[in-house]
């Protein structure tokens, strides 16, 4: 019995590493990048998250609706008060930084009346600003959306250390169409993030 059995083992072929085999991209990115919470409008005041709105707008935090995510309590609600505004521009505070590399900013949208659009104003390390626009916001109800950020837009480190930061400026959105009274749109907006992974880093021993 013992002898069948190191003969089976023996006979039984080695299995070798398959050279064709496809990589699992989806699995590698997702050691490599993680997410970066921005802003999730739980934990503190709206005044101390964006600067007071200079057009006719409604910018609250709201709870009316359900969230998106089961964690989620509160968002930030954004209603036009009169048919002739066609631009809100919600801007923070304190810009978030983010000093890791990002690839995307990621976010939470609820859209009442469509054919709005939504720009993401960044600021680059050189400080030159750019915008990275969503599209045509063609649905209702609750959507994530992953907006990527474009090669143009500068944030790699010119020397190892550097941490230069990408900044987060603000929100703005556009309405395509005048709406009647009574019609005009609403957005919510909740839990925006950055998708990141780390810089270069100094070696160890270039460290001390």
């Amino acid at each position: 019995m013992l002898l069948a059995l190191i003969y089976l083992l023996a006979a039984e072929p080695v299995k070798t590493p398959n050279p064709n085999k496809v990589a699992d991209f989806a699995e590698i990115e997702s050691r490599i990048y993680k997410t970066e919470m921005l802003e999730n409008f739980e934990e503190r005041e709206l005044s101390e998250i964006l600067l007071p709105q200079e057009n006719q707008a409604e910018v609250r935090l709201s709870r009316e609706l359900a969230p998106p995510l089961s964690e989620s309590t509160q968002y930030a609600s954004v209603r036009v008060l009169a048919p002739e505004t066609r631009r809100v521009r919600l801007q923070f505070k304190t810009p978030r930084e983010i000093r890791s590399y990002c690839r995307a900013f990621s976010f939470w949208l609820n859209v009442e009346k469509p054919h709005a659009r939504l720009t993401l104003i960044v600021e680059d390390r050189d400080q030159v600003r750019h915008f990275i626009d969503s599209g045509d916001l063609q649905f209702r109800g609750w959507r994530k959306l992953t907006l990527p950020v474009g090669q143009r837009i500068r944030q790699h480190d010119l020397y190892l250390g550097e941490k230069s930061a990408l900044k987060l400026i603000g929100i703005e959105i556009v309405f395509s169409a005048k709406y009647t009274k009574g019609k005009l749109p609403l957005i919510l907006i909740d839990e925006i993030a950055a998708e990141v992974r780390d810089k270069y880093q100094l070696p160890p021993e270039l460290k001390k």
